[in-house]
């Protein structure tokens, strides 16, 4: 790729400390880690390199002349009416709702759906800068259940600092261990909260209670780590003879009974009747089932919905006491009560499930201010994978009638693990830049996530990671060979383990892109599993202490393989995308030393180790401070995330701007 116009050519970078005398053996491999450094947060050399990083990107973002102008389009989109589908809990109804710009949705109560609504909880009030969001987490890696006599609740956490060391909570980088469940009353200090569950044998379980709908079984899942496996454990409430106030008395574990004690499979409770638990499980169904059984007869299970052909069982749930609602996932379309999509800003539907066939009414609509669904259409199309064995879907959406002529921007999306699927929803910064920079934007819906049930993402983890990556590189060049776009135009898109994915296809396919974005990527395969919450990605990526998984994971280590394009083809010279490598300086889940070890990586090899370097697209770092990993993020940070970066792509790809 040639370096396109208003860039300055000769960026000057920083000048990162390279110690060499930090030399991992990795089963007789010498693995040099130069950048170790960067692995504390709390050194001044390292947020010396973030400043002069986050200076180098400000001089390079402000010559990118459309950012101003997409960020004002995207404040504008977003400025109108959000609803979140509205829950019961007791006689009351709950929903959160957003005004348009505020930093956080508001918590609102109202006795009955036509009733006056009421603030709940405003986090606005929390934080002055409106970083403080109402999550499902409310401590670190945890889930919280009440009891239903209200005076307490059930939640799980890891044992505080030692030797009361004081932590900025957020930046704290070690391995997180030893999970274990708590019950607190209110009312009363954290000090005095009762210890219910630990396993001081198997350090790295983590485990999440569950009250059920009737308040008597106390349900616990034990997973070891992401992969989709769990025990299930549960405990009769209805047996302690003085509740868990004489509980605390005993000063043992609650003794939980094992309904499942082996990591086979993917088991969740949808209801119970009393002994009898109705579960959703992946139990020989790797589309999902629905399975049932008697707590006093634990070995006699009956299948009540069975294992769909083509389809995956997404989620199920009670409804009206003997009815279920299955949601399932079809070529990734899927219609939801709380209903979104590429060109749906999103339905609230209400379904009236007492009458003989279910009535559905729309309850509330968001309509965005200036958006015309009309101007665009959305295509899916399977593009055959390498080896041409596998089909993978793409959607692609677009202005209508736009002539395939390899003229457009273009933005491809990924993600490809854990067995999420990406599902088709709206989003105003994207809807910008197909009505005004022209573009077209995809999601290629590639094995390792769980679009087809767990075999579509186990032929993308461990040995078959580079599955991933050769989806995403067939969906690229699928792009271009129908017309939509070229090399030099096309920018690609991920988060986390999209990152990963991000930053493996520019060091495998520099050619193929004209612009990389990769958010809080996972970037050093070797060292993800010494920090924090990082060990639970071994079923999804494998162990670097293992020889054979170290194998795998050195391939395609992003870290590990940041090559000279040049030198690999002399007779075919090219030069890594503009690249931006975003994180954040408070996300514990994938710490931001992946980030900046890669960053400084690249800039060296590819950079400021030459005296005439070849590579002219910049290499850039985007650290956002007060976030984490991207979820509870204000709605200003955003979309002034949204700006950086789509303006960046913009100038990168030449894109220019239509009113």
């Amino acid at each position: 790729m040639g370096s396109l116009t208003g860039i300055d050519e000769s960026l000057q970078y920083p000048v990162a400390r390279r110690d060499e005398s930090i030399v991992d053996d990795y089963h007789g491999f010498k693995i040099p880690d130069p950048y170790r450094w960067l692995e504390d947060p709390d050194a001044e050399e390292v947020k010396d390199f973030v400043q002069k990083q986050a200076e180098l990107t400000d001089s390079v973002l402000n010559k990118c002349d459309v950012r101003d102008r997409l960020r004002e389009k995207i404040t504008k989109l977003f400025d109108s009416p959000q609803y979140d589908a509205p829950f019961k809990q007791g006689n009351k109804y709950f929903y959160f709702h957003n005004t348009g710009l505020q930093p956080q949705s508001v918590l609102y109560v109202q006795d009955s759906l036509d009733a006056e609504a009421k603030v709940l909880l405003d986090p606005n009030t929390l934080s002055e800068d409106g970083t403080v969001a109402i999550t499902t987490v409310s401590a670190k890696f945890t889930s919280i259940t009440w009891t239903h006599d209200s005076k307490g609740f059930f939640y799980s956490r890891y044992p505080a600092p030692k030797d009361g060391k004081e932590v900025d909570a957020g930046i704290e980088t070690d391995s997180n261990l030893y999970h274990e469940l708590y019950y607190h009353f209110l009312g009363t200090e954290q000090s005095e909260d009762i210890l219910c569950w630990k396993d001081p044998e198997h350090p790295k379980y983590t485990f999440s209670g569950h009250v059920t709908e009737d308040g008597q079984y106390l349900v616990m899942y034990i997973r070891e780590n992401f992969d989709q496996v769990n025990k299930v454990y549960y405990y009769d409430l209805s047996a302690l003879p003085e509740g868990l106030e004489g509980f605390r008395k005993s000063n043992g574990l609650l003794p939980f009974v094992k309904l499942i004690d082996r990591f086979d499979a993917q088991y969740e409770v949808v209801a119970n009747d009393d002994s009898v638990f109705t579960f959703r499980t992946s139990k020989d169904a790797p589309k999902y089932k629905i399975v049932r059984v008697d707590l006093r007869e634990p070995n006699n299970w009956s299948e009540v919905v069975p294992e769909a052909e083509r389809d995956v069982l997404e989620s199920a749930s009670a409804a009206n006491f003997n009815q279920m609602i299955l949601s399932y996932l079809s070529d990734v379309n899927v219609v939801f009560i709380s209903f979104t999509s590429f060109l749906t800003p999103g339905i609230i539907y209400q379904c009236n499930l007492k009458t003989e066939t279910p009535e559905m009414k729309i309850f509330r609509e968001t309509s965005v201010p200036g958006f015309d669904r009309s101007e665009f259409h959305v295509h899916q199309v399977f593009v055959p994978s390498k080896d041409g064995s596998t089909k993978i879907p793409m959607f692609i959406v677009a202005k209508k009638n736009i002539k395939l002529d390899g003229s457009h921007p273009c933005l491809l999306y990924g993600y490809g693990g854990f067995n999420a699927s990406i599902t088709p929803s709206f989003s105003v910064s994207r809807t910008v830049l197909m009505r005004h920079l022209g573009a077209v934007f995809c999601i290629a819906n590639i094995r390792g996530g769980g679009e087809y049930g767990e075999e579509w993402h186990k032929d993308g983890a461990l040995a078959k990671k580079q599955n991933c990556f050769d989806d995403f590189i067939s969906a690229s060049e699928y792009l271009i060979s129908a017309g939509y776009t070229q090399s030099r135009k096309l920018c690609i898109e991920g988060e986390s383990n999209g990152g990963l994915l991000i930053g493996a296809c520019i060091n495998q396919r520099p050619d193929l892109f004209g612009c990389a974005l990769a958010h809080v990527g996972v970037m050093d395969m070797l060292r993800l599993h010494k920090f924090t919450i990082g060990h639970a990605g071994f079923s999804e990526y494998g162990c670097p202490e293992k020889k054979e998984e170290f194998d795998w994971l050195i391939k395609y280590s992003p870290l590990h393989n940041v090559r000279r394009p040049w030198e690999q083809d002399p007779d075919k010279p090219s030069q890594y995308p503009s690249t931006l490598l975003l994180t954040a300086d408070h996300d514990d889940r994938v710490v931001p030393l992946h980030s900046l070890k890669l960053l400084a990586t690249m800039q060296y090899v590819l950079c400021t180790s030459l005296e005439n370097s070849p590579q002219t697209n910049p290499i850039l770092g985007r650290i956002e401070c007060k976030a984490g990993h991207g979820a509870g993020r204000p709605t200003q940070k955003m979309i002034d995330e949204a700006a950086d970066c789509y303006g960046f792509m913009a100038k990168m790809l030449g894109a220019s701007w239509i009113e």
